[in-house]
């Protein structure tokens, strides 16, 4: 009898060791067998499911039971932000694909597209825009703070509307930027005038800066009392030649300048809307007079008939200084006509089909810049 009991005993504490409870309390049963070093154990299936939800794992025991809110867990059992992605490298505003059921590029652009022929009088200030939030860096923001971005916060503030209702999910807002700004660009070259339908090219993998709304970098523009423009967009934007900046210069010749936001009055020619070679001959066939700017302390280049043209952009024509005032005056023909610029004025006036070209390759520099 004795003997019975403890083997019915020995036999219990065998199937007891046989048997282990695995973290949602169901019963599995352990293979007890010699690993490769010799030593008897159990089969790492139920021991590894204990330690990943222990927060043991890989690189620590004994850890929370669970991630924090905004952790979520890799394999293995470790917590890392949900920010990052499936790699472990934080992930960057714009960097990523767009998500699955977002608008791809082919509808972003036809949203795009559609948006501008509604709204055709914005064609001026998309490319602009794109110049603002290019300097430092094409991240599809602008200091709406600075007197030099006054003329394009209500214009800012529609591109940020149609991108968080439309686009947000395929695209970030510095290519969303860029390509309302490439488009009208399209736009303004083949309306009435213009050199014709022209395909610009269009690529994505911009960053957008953080805070949109909140966006307080400080950057300096060309100034249209001052005669550094070219300087300016050869330095600020990588363009190679003096060729190139006089033909991006070319952008003015779809808008104008209105005293509530820039101090100075007028248009550059008499095809605003339109992007074309009008800019260089209204300079060229015109002449000047010098004439106090309605809203400044400065001076313009005025023509009877409601053109302007700023020191910045008659300085490409002509030869002359700009202390308060210009150096020479009181008209246009009584400054040299032999500005560093001048031969490139008399080209793009000539020829609009190469200056649509050049004005095209400038401006693909100018969007590339990161």
């Amino acid at each position: 009898m004795r003997l019975q009991v403890v083997i019915a005993a020995s036999v219990l504490a065998v199937i007891l060791i046989g048997l282990s409870t695995d973290v949602d309390g169901q019963s599995t049963r352990g293979v007890r067998r010699r690993n490769r070093f010799g030593r008897i154990g159990r089969t790492g299936r139920s021991r590894s499911r204990t330690r990943l939800r222990s927060g043991g794992g890989r690189g620590g025991r004994g850890g929370s039971s669970s991630c924090g809110e905004n952790q979520r867990r890799k394999r293995g059992g470790r917590c890392v932000p949900k920010s990052q992605d499936p790699k472990g490298v934080p992930a960057k505003k714009g960097s990523m694909g767009p998500l699955p059921g977002a608008p791809n590029l082919n509808e972003i652009t036809s949203i795009v597209t559609r948006w501008l022929d509604e709204n055709a009088e914005r064609i001026p200030n998309m490319v602009q825009l794109v110049f603002h939030s290019c300097v430092g860096g094409c991240d599809g923001c602008i200091n709406t703070n600075s007197p030099s971005n006054k003329g394009l916060i209500g214009s800012y503030r529609e591109v940020q509307a149609l991108w968080k209702n439309e686009a947000k999910q395929g695209i970030s807002l510095a290519d969303f930027v860029v390509l309302l700004g490439t488009k009208a660009v399209e736009h303004g070259m083949r309306r009435n005038g213009g050199p014709g339908p022209r395909t610009v090219e269009f690529t994505t993998g911009r960053t957008s800066c953080r805070d949109p709304t909140n966006y307080l970098k400080v950057f300096n523009f060309p100034k249209g009392q001052n005669t550094d423009a070219i300087e300016f967009l050869m330095s600020h934007f990588g363009i190679p030649s003096r060729g190139l900046a006089v033909a991006l210069m070319g952008a003015h010749s779809l808008g104008v300048c209105r005293t509530e936001n820039s101090g100075f009055e007028g248009r550059w020619d008499n095809t605003p809307l339109t992007l074309d070679g009008a800019y260089y001959e209204s300079m060229l066939g015109t002449t000047w007079s010098i004439t106090d700017a309605p809203g400044n302390e400065f001076t313009q280049w005025s023509a009877n008939d409601g053109r302007m043209m700023l020191n910045a952009d008659l300085h490409l024509q002509r030869d002359f200084a700009v202390n308060s005032r210009p150096s020479c005056g009181p008209i246009s023909e009584r400054c040299p006509e032999n500005g560093n610029d001048v031969n490139f004025v008399r080209q793009f006036a000539n020829n609009q089909q190469d200056w649509s070209f050049q004005f095209i390759r400038a401006f693909l520099i100018m969007v590339s810049k990161r």
